[in-house]
């Protein structure tokens, strides 16, 4: 879904001017700073994957322990 098929409030830039930051999501807040998304994806979905690979690497790996 592209972020113009979005309706005008759901979009990150007008999100954060009418409701303000504390109302946005981390990966809205995101999707402002990273600007525009690549032809498959768009912002708020390249915001997410990015949060999500984070969430990944921050995860302790688990060890199968030797038996």
């Amino acid at each position: 879904m592209k972020m113009k098929d979005l309706c005008v409030e759901e979009r990150p830039r007008e999100k954060m001017l009418s409701k303000g930051a504390d109302a946005m999501s981390n990966a809205e807040l995101l999707a402002i700073l990273i600007g525009s998304g690549t032809q498959k994806e768009n912002v708020l979905e390249v915001a997410n994957r990015l949060l999500a690979a984070n969430e990944d690497m921050e995860r302790p790996h688990s060890r199968a322990s030797a038996a």
